[in-house]
C-alpha cells in the first residue's frame, strides 16, 4: 500500500506534467488531471480491504481447506481452546527421563558404567512407564526423573523389541497419567507437538511441526514396523516420548529419526494404539501372547582357520528344549540354522527377527547344515513367553527363540 507521502509526491510530479502541457496545448483539460489526483489523495479504506496498484488485477481471496486435520488454533473435543503453551502445561507433567545404566568388565577385570538417556510416558498415576525397548534393552538399572525433580528407581515390567516398546515400574502414587488420543484418526497435515529429553541434557523441551506422513514400514533390527512421520525436531534422547495432538493427547511414541548430514525435519513414531496394545499385554502377561518360537538357545557361530576366528554366517543351534517345537521336528544342538522359509538368517538377531513377526501354530520350513550336510525341516512354532528361558541361562549362553 502506498503511503500518504508517496502520493503526494506523485501528484506534485503530475501538477508540474500538466502544467508543461498546458503550455503546449490549450485543449488540455487540467480538471481531469486534478479529479485524478484527488483520488489518489484519499485515505485507505478503513474496514479491512486492501488497496491495489493502478493497473493491476483484484487478488482472489486465498480459500482453506484444512479438512478433518487438527490445529493448535483450537483445542479438544469438549469445545475447549488451547494454544501450544497451554497443550505443554497440560502435558509436561505425565513425561519423565529415564537413565538407563549397564556394567560391564574389561579383559583386565575392571568395572565400567555406560549410561543411555531416554524419555517416557506415565501410563498410570501409580507408576506405570512407556517407552521404548532400544532405550532401555541394554541396561541394568533404570532410575525415572520427573518433571517435578522427584526421582525414582524403576524396574522393567516387559520389552517387546518387535514393535519397539516397553514398560518401567516406578512405586510411585499420584502421578498425572497422560491422556490418549487415536491414532487411526490421524491425517496428514495434522498438528503435533513433541515433549522429552533431547540429547539427554536439554530436558523437557518442546518442538512442534505436522504429520508429514502415516504407514511408514520402519526397519530398525529387520523387522519393520508401522509408523508415522513428523517433521517436528527429535533427537537422541527424544526416544520413548510423547507426541500429541492440538488437544494435548498422546497420539505416538517418538522412536526413530533419519541420521544423516543431510536430512532434517525427519522424524517417526509408533501409533499410540499400537503401543498402548502392547503395554496392556506386558503390564498383564510380561510379554506379548501369541508370537512364534523355536524353543532353541541360539547364539553366533565361529570357524577357527590358520588366520584366525571368522564368523560362521548364520544361528548357531546351542540348546534344545525338551518337547518343544524344534526337539520334535528333529533340530538338534549344533546344527547352523541358515533361513527360515525365505528369510535367509545369518545371525541370532535375524533369527529373532523373523520368529517374532510369526504367529504360534504356524508351521515354518527351517534349512541349514548339520556338520557337513544340509538339512530342511517342518516346524510347528510354540508360543514365545520368558517361562521358555531356563533359570541358569545367562547372556553369554545366546537368546531363546
Amino acid at each position: 500500500m502506498k503511503s500518504k507521502a508517496f502520493k503526494i509526491t506523485i501528484a506534485a510530479l503530475c501538477l508540474a506534467l500538466a502544467a508543461a502541457l498546458c503550455v503546449s496545448c490549450a485543449n488540455f483539460n487540467i480538471q481531469s488531471i486534478q479529479n485524478w489526483i484527488n483520488e489518489q489523495l484519499e485515505e485507505p479504506a478503513t474496514d479491512g480491504g486492501s488497496t491495489t496498484a493502478p493497473g493491476t488485477a483484484t487478488p482472489k481471496p486465498v480459500t482453506t481447506n484444512p479438512g478433518a486435520a487438527k490445529q493448535f488454533k483450537y483445542g479438544s473435543k469438549n469445545g475447549e481452546t488451547y494454544t501450544v503453551s497451554e497443550v505443554y502445561a497440560r502435558s509436561v507433567d505425565s513425561v519423565v527421563g529415564i537413565r538407563s545404566e549397564s556394567v560391564s568388565k574389561n579383559v583386565f577385570g575392571q568395572t565400567s558404567t555406560t549410561a543411555s538417556l531416554g524419555t517416557g510416558i506415565i501410563l498410570t498415576d501409580d507408576g506405570y512407564i512407556l517407552t521404548n525397548n532400544h532405550v532401555v534393552e541394554s541396561g541394568t538399572s533404570f532410575k525415572v526423573a520427573l518433571y517435578n525433580g522427584e526421582s525414582y528407581d524403576a524396574t522393567i515390567v516387559g520389552t517387546e523389541k518387535t514393535n519397539d516398546v516397553a514398560v518401567l515400574k516406578i512405586e510411585a502414587t499420584g502421578l498425572k497419567a497422560a491422556t490418549f488420543g487415536n491414532s487411526d484418526e490421524l491425517v496428514v497435515g495434522e498438528d503435533v507437538i513433541v515433549i522429552g529429553n533431547p540429547l539427554g541434557e536439554l530436558t523437557y523441551t518442546l518442538t512442534r511441526g505436522v504429520v508429514s506422513a502415516l504407514n511408514r514400514a520402519i526397519n530398525e533390527d529387520g523387522t519393520p514396523i508401522s509408523m508415522f512421520q513428523i517433521d517436528a525436531a527429535v533427537n537422541e534422547g527424544n526416544s520413548g516420548g510423547p507426541a500429541l495432538d492440538a488437544s494435548g493427547n498422546v497420539i505416538g511414541v517418538v522412536t526413530a529419526k533419519v541420521n544423516s548430514g543431510i536430512v532434517e525435519g525427519i522424524g517417526f513414531c509408533i501409533p499410540v494404539n499400537d503401543a498402548l496394545g502392547i503395554a496392556k499385554q506386558l503390564i498383564e502377561f510380561g510379554y506379548v501372547k501369541g508370537r512364534g518360537a523355536l524353543a532353541i538357545g541360539a547364539t553366533e557361530a565361529y570357524r577357527e582357520s590358520f588366520w584366525g576366528t571368522t564368523r560362521v554366517s548364520g544361528a548357531y543351534v546351542s540348546y534344545v528344549i525338551e518337547g518343544g517345537a524344534a526337539d520334535k521336528a528333529g533340530i538338534v544342538e549344533g546344527m547352523l540354522i541358515t533361513s527360515v522359509n525365505n528369510s535367509q538368517i545369518t545371525s541370532s538377531d535375524d533369527l529373532a527377527a523373523v520368529l517374532r513377526a510369526k504367529t504360534a501354530g504356524t508351521t515354518v520350513t527351517v534349512r541349514g547344515v548339520n556338520g557337513k550336510k544340509d538339512f530342511e525341516v517342518q516346524v510347528v512354532l510354540d508360543e514365545y513367553s520368558p517361562e521358555l528361558i531356563p533359570a541358569n541361562w545367562k547372556t553369554n549362553d545366546g537368546i531363546i527363540v
